[in-house]
């Protein structure tokens, strides 16, 4: 049986999320902020049914006295639930067991089974915050297109997910979600771009099958009822029906850094028979544009280009996009060079460099200098960043205007992203301000959104969703379970890995 797997928090009426405690497998509903601890996987199977999955991989459990505990390694009908809809019009689910017909509900450590209706008096409504990184794109599964932007609407018809035009941060609001662009306007349901957020921007999500079996995915309902779907030739984005069908289905997926490669005396990497370095005086255009795919298992990096061929060293070092298939002639290692720079090492073993002729080669001998490239990502002018501990954002000082960001906040701050001239970036929080470094904290310098000019940082990619940012004293920010976020890492560790 196949299922469509789903990760959220699960947040009572309290506004507090549904925790699995590792020791002893209890649960209680005493979380704070969407953690390890407070994400659940539901798994949709194809006869309607879901199972509840923690953390630690084991699943919720229900038995004839409407005890619930979290310790079941594999799954059975006391595992077994069917997912409902409230009816209120707020977005929230309701979890009623498959087996004993009564729902998940309770507050605090008194968490039961014992619910007789989804209703928020018996406290079994709930809502389900998802716990992916909020940036993401959005396909049609049935039209297997994804969603672009432009100045006025959004239209199903991106072959690829191509440039911030198809970047969308998600932001949960009373449960439900709004479609924010990457020039900051919102989707409305009538399928126009609006600057505010109102009633008509918010979704709540759902997750179906259609009736054929032949289509999972997640369904997004308006305040009217009304399901988001495509509409007419030209695709636009808006909701129509309130009777689910096939256009309905999404999914959203996370979205891998595009970039721009800039080599020496600013001539950019430009893909045709070869890639080569040439001069461009108007904006990048898909022949310049490269997406960033990371392979954990050899921790180097495939460089694919629009057309869907990688980059891959030829026998004479020369580089080439030529070929559809991923094979170890396509890893690339990616070495931060901590000034906003990169060296970029081919499959040869030997470093990228610029021919006379313009041409990449992975044939600059290990005892050469290498400058290096600026990668500058393009399909993030804002930016979202989320620690292992909540999402990077400011503490508000009481009555002060020098406001430090912190790395445990519960829901995400929107950052403007600038590139500087040399491959290092600004970072522009919601007040208008610039990120800088505050040096008056005890020695360890802390982020404030405080500067009128821009402060450069660098960004360092380490996954196809990682990062670290080198701060302007020469240390990697670096997050704690407290809060901290501090330029205090001499090395890029653990906790100095973001989300982005």
């Amino acid at each position: 049986m196949s299922t469509f797997e789903w990760v959220i928090g699960i947040v009572n009426v309290e506004e507090k999320y549904l925790t699995a405690e590792q020791y002893g497998n209890k649960i209680n509903a005493g979380g704070s902020a969407l953690r390890q601890k407070q994400k659940w996987t539901v798994e949709f199977q194809d006869d309607e049914s879901i199972y509840i999955r923690s953390y630690t991989r084991n699943y919720i459990s229900v038995d004839r006295l409407g005890k619930v505990t979290c310790e079941a390694k594999t799954r059975g009908e006391n595992e077994k639930f069917v997912l409902e809809y409230a009816t209120d019009g707020s977005a929230r689910w309701a979890f009623r067991s498959w087996k004993y017909k009564y729902f998940l509900a309770g507050t605090g450590d008194q968490i039961n089974c014992l619910a007789k209706k989804a209703s928020g008096e018996d406290l079994s409504l709930w809502y389900t915050p998802f716990a992916m990184h909020p940036q993401v794109t959005l396909f049609s599964m049935l039209g297997k297109k994804y969603a672009i932007a432009d100045s006025t609407q959004v239209r199903l018809i991106g072959v690829k997910a191509w440039g911030p035009k198809a970047l969308f941060t998600m932001e949960f609001s009373c449960g439900k979600y709004r479609f924010k662009t990457a020039n900051n306007r919102y989707l409305c349901k009538d399928g126009s771009l609006v600057d505010t957020n109102g009633d008509d921007t918010l979704f709540g999500i759902e997750i179906h099958l259609s009736e054929d079996k032949t289509l999972k995915g997640l369904a997004f309902k308006d305040n009217d009822d009304r399901y988001l779907s495509v509409t007419g030739p030209s695709g636009i984005l808006k909701t129509n029906y309130k009777v689910l069908r096939k256009e309905e289905f999404f999914r959203l997926q996370e979205s891998h850094p595009q970039v721009i490669i800039v080599g020496s005396r600013g001539k950019t990497a430009s893909v045709g028979m070869e890639v080569m370095l040439k001069k461009i005086t108007q904006a990048p255009t898909k022949s310049e544009i490269f997406q960033l795919e990371y392979d954990s298992t050899s921790r180097k990096w495939y460089i694919e280009t629009y057309d869907g061929t990688f980059w891959g060293v030829a026998k004479d070092g020369r580089i080439e996009a030529s070929t559809n298939s991923i094979s170890d002639k396509n890893m690339f290692e990616i070495i931060w060079l901590s000034n906003g720079r990169a060296s970029i090492k081919g499959s040869n073993g030997k470093r990228l460099v610029s021919k006379g002729t313009g041409n990449l080669a992975a044939s600059l001998p290990e005892d050469a200098e290498d400058d290096g490239f600026q990668i500058r990502i393009l399909n993030r002018p804002v930016i979202v960043f989320r620690s292992e501990f909540g999402f990077i954002g400011i503490k508000t000082v009481p009555g002060s205007n020098k406001d430090e960001y912190i790395c445990t906040k519960a829901y995400p701050s929107v950052i403007t992203l600038d590139q500087l001239n040399d491959g290092r970036y600004s970072l522009q929080s919601e007040n208008g301000k610039y990120w800088c470094l505050n040096l008056q904290s005890g020695g360890h310098p802390t982020v404030k959104a405080d500067s009128a000019v821009p402060v450069p940082f660098v960004l360092e990619f380490r996954d196809t969703s990682l990062m670290t940012i080198l701060a302007p004293n020469g240390h990697y920010m670096m997050c704690d379970k407290v809060g901290h976020f501090h330029a205090i890492a001499t090395e890029p560790g653990p906790q100095c890995m973001l989300y982005y």
